[in-house]
C-alpha cells in the first residue's frame, strides 16, 4: 500500500480526454432550443416561450420579459453585450438593444399562421440573415426592413456568414447552399452520400474556412476545408441514436449531441474520426444546441430545460445534492461495482471544503480528475464516472477534502 501511495503522489500524467466533467444547470423550463455566449460569462438561451440570460457562466439564469411568450423560439444570436436577435415560429423576430432588459417585436405573427424562422446570423448590429421555410430574409438596417430570397428547400436551418457576401445555410434533405453575393443568389452544394437524405440541422464553422455537419439520424459527419464549396465524408458517430447538432472548437476537437434514448453526447479529439460517449445525459432530455468558446468551456441545451456546462472539455456528469449536512467526511463505495461503463460515486462533506477526487489505475497513474481542487459547500454529492475510454481492470479513486483522505477500489469489466 505504501508503494501505491508513493506512486499516486509522484504521478503527474493523465489521459487528457478523461480529465473532465459536465455540470447540470436546470433552467426550470420545459425545453430549450438554442444557446450562445459572447464570452465565458455572458450568454443567452431560448426555447418554448422563454429567453434567458446569464452573466456568471450559467450559475444563475434570469428569465427575460419579451412579447412572444406563446411562441417556440428556435434561434438566438447575440451581436454584442447589448444587441441580441431571437427568432421563432409563426413569423417571430425579436430584438433587444440593452442586453435583454427590453425586447421589441420586429415581427410577431399569429400563432398557427405564417412562416416559421429557425436561425439568425448577424455580422454586425445592422446586417443579418434569417433562415426558415424555404426563404432567407436579409436586413441591412437592423430589422427595419427585410428582403426575401426563395431557396428550393423544404426547410432551412442554421445559417452562417463569414463576411457581407459569403455565407452558408443547411437544411432538410442533406441540403447545403452557398452564396457569394450577400444572399441574392444561393447555389446548391452537392454532397456524395449514397442517396441518403438526412436533414442537416446544425453546422460548425472554424476560422471561416473549415466546417462540420452531421446528418440527423444517419449520424455521418461531413467536413469542408473550403468554406462549404466541397464536402467529404469523415466518419459515423457509432452507437448514437439520432444526432441533432455538432460544435467544433478547433479542427480536431468537437462534440455531437441529440437523441432521445441512450447516450446523447459525444466528443472527438481527432477531427471526427473517433467519438467517445460523454456519459449519460439527464433522463428524458435531448440535446438541441451546443456552443463552446474554446476547447474547455462550453454549454449544451435541450429537452427538460437542461443546461449542461463544462470548463474542461467534459466527460463525467456531476449533480449536487445538498439537502442535509452530513455528520462526518465520507467517501462511499461506487455503485455498481464491478461496472460497465458507468458507475456512481458519492461523497459527503460535514463542512465547506477544498476537494479533489481523482481516479488512478493499478500502477498509480492519474486517469481522471473528477473534482479538481474545487471549493465545495457542506453537503452530499453524487457524480457519475464513465469508464468507456479505459481498459478493463482495477482502478482506485481517492478523495482529499481538507485533512480527510480516503481511497476506494473499483473494477471495470467490459
Amino acid at each position: 500500500m505504501k508503494k501505491i501511495i508513493i506512486i499516486l503522489i509522484i504521478s503527474i500524467y493523465s489521459i487528457i480526454s478523461a480529465n473532465a466533467q459536465w455540470i447540470v444547470q436546470n433552467s426550470g423550463t420545459s425545453a430549450l432550443n438554442d444557446i450562445h455566449f459572447i464570452n465565458q460569462y455572458t450568454g443567452w438561451a431560448c426555447g418554448e416561450g422563454v429567453i434567458m440570460k446569464t452573466t456568471n457562466t450559467g450559475t444563475n439564469w434570469i428569465f427575460q420579459n419579451h412579447p412572444s411568450t406563446d411562441k417556440n423560439l428556435t434561434g438566438i444570436q447575440p451581436v454584442n453585450s447589448n444587441i441580441v436577435y431571437c427568432v421563432g415560429w409563426f413569423q417571430t423576430i425579436l430584438k433587444t438593444t440593452n442586453g435583454g432588459i427590453n425586447w421589441i417585436a420586429i415581427r410577431n405573427g399569429t400563432v398557427g399562421y405564417g412562416a416559421s424562422y429557425e436561425e439568425a446570423f448577424f455580422i454586425n448590429k445592422d446586417t443579418g440573415w434569417i433562415s426558415g421555410n424555404a426563404h432567407i430574409l436579409k436586413t441591412t438596417n437592423g430589422g427595419i426592413s427585410f428582403d426575401s430570397t426563395h431557396v428550393p428547400c423544404g426547410f432551412l436551418y442554421e445559417i452562417y456568414f463569414k463576411d457581407a457576401l459569403t455565407g452558408l445555410v443547411c437544411g432538410a434533405g442533406a441540403s447545403i447552399y452557398k452564396t457569394t453575393n450577400g444572399g441574392i443568389n444561393w447555389n446548391y452544394i452537392s454532397i456524395s452520400n449514397g442517396g441518403a437524405m438526412p436533414d442537416f440541422l446544425k453546422f460548425s464553422i472554424i476560422n471561416n474556412q473549415y466546417g462540420f455537419v452531421i446528418g440527423a439520424g444517419q449520424n455521418k459527419l461531413f467536413k469542408t476545408t473550403d468554406f462549404g464549396s466541397t464536402w467529404d465524408s469523415v466518419a459515423t458517430v457509432i452507437g448514437a441514436d439520432v444526432i441533432l447538432c455538432t460544435c467544433f472548437s478547433d479542427i480536431n476537437t468537437g462534440w455531437a449531441g441529440g437523441a432521445y434514448t441512450g447516450i446523447k453526447l459525444w466528443k472527438t479529439t481527432n477531427g471526427g474520426y473517433n467519438w467517445i460517449a460523454q456519459s449519460s445525459y439527464p433522463t428524458g432530455a435531448f440535446i438541441g444546441s451546443i456552443t463552446f468558446i474554446n476547447n474547455n468551456t462550453g454549454w449544451t441545451v435541450g429537452g427538460g430545460g437542461y443546461i449542461v456546462y463544462t470548463t474542461n472539455g467534459g466527460t463525467t456528469f456531476i449533480n449536487n445534492t445538498q439537502n442535509e449536512i452530513p455528520n462526518e467526511f465520507n467517501l462511499c463505495q461506487n455503485f455498481p461495482n464491478p461496472f460497465n461503463p458507468l458507475t456512481k460515486i458519492n461523497y459527503q462533506l460535514p463542512k465547506d471544503s477544498k476537494v479533489s477526487l481523482v481516479v488512478y489505475d493499478i500502477l498509480g497513474r492519474e486517469m481522471n480528475k473528477l473534482v479538481n481542487n474545487e471549493f465545495k459547500k457542506a453537503g452530499s454529492y453524487t457524480l457519475e464516472f464513465n469508464g468507456q475510454p479505459f481498459a478493463s481492470g482495477v482502478y482506485f479513486y481517492r478523495i482529499i477534502a481538507n485533512d480527510y483522505v480516503k481511497v476506494k477500489k473499483m473494477v471495470l469489466i467490459k
